[in-house]
């Protein structure tokens, strides 16, 4: 941690950390966008996932596997 005039001002952190905190951070935007899509459509129809697959276009793609 660094400081100003006695104050702390920066934090340096290595690079993997800060990456994975901004991964982390849009990772919460990303679930509170759910949740709140969840909350606009509750009690309306849904259009279920093997249908929206076999619209024009769509093509499945594999899931990546972790190393």
């Amino acid at each position: 941690m660094l400081t100003r005039n006695g104050k702390e001002q920066f934090v340096i952190v290595p690079m993997n950390d800060y990456k994975a905190m901004l991964e982390r951070i849009e990772d919460e935007e990303d679930y509170r966008d759910l949740q709140l899509a969840k909350k606009r459509h509750a009690g309306k129809p849904t259009i279920p996932h093997e249908q929206v697959m076999h619209e024009p276009g769509i093509k499945p793609r594999r899931a990546k596997r972790k190393a």
